[in-house]
């Protein structure tokens, strides 16, 4: 049985951790509304066994596997691709520029690069999308292994080769605005 004040710092860690969690559940899955039930199954999981684990110190690793292995069986369970990105009306969730002082062309822009970069990472197999979402979010490479339960040497090769496989899914429209920027 939890203390009040063990009830209470478990409540802070899980609002801290949950908006990173939920931007990695939404990147390997495509609906977010199943990406919340993916996080809230992975939180319900730790926080039924709070006792048997240090959060403060290892929650993050422990939800991120949590999630990972959800969404990787989940994936190829159902025989569906998961996509890193949101759902293309979604802005709210991953703004990257302030589009209030961009022009109507480069918000266009902008968001033909994001459709192409989600479409481009649906076509990585999982464990690459995994590893390089996770990279992207700025874990380490051991950090990534151990999320995905690999070794740091085969996290590697696979945030390698997921990149170079979306520089070559990318490199037509990367090419032509590079062109036109010269030109």
């Amino acid at each position: 049985m939890l203390t009040d004040e063990q009830r209470a710092a478990l409540g802070d860690w899980v609002k801290s951790v949950t908006p990173r969690a939920l931007a990695y559940a939404r990147s390997l899955v495509r609906a977010s509304d199943r990406a919340d039930d993916v996080v809230q199954e992975c939180l319900f999981r730790l926080l039924r066994r709070a006792n048997e684990y240090d959060l403060a110190r290892d929650g993050v690793k422990l939800l991120f596997t949590a999630i990972s292995n959800l969404c990787i069986n989940q994936a190829t369970r159902q025989r569906e691709l998961i996509g890193l990105g949101t759902s293309v009306d979604d802005d709210r969730l991953f703004d990257v520029a302030d589009r209030s002082v961009l022009q109507p062309d480069q918000i266009a822009e902008h968001r033909e690069l994001e459709n192409r970069v989600r479409e481009a990472l649906q076509k990585l197999p999982p464990m690459q999308r995994a590893a390089v979402e996770l990279r992207a979010l700025g874990m380490s490479k051991e950090d990534i292994a151990e999320s995905l339960g690999i070794s740091p040497t085969n996290a590697g090769v696979l945030v390698y080769r997921g990149r170079k496989l979306l520089a070559v899914e990318l490199q037509p429209i990367l090419g032509k605005t590079n062109s036109e920027d010269s030109a």
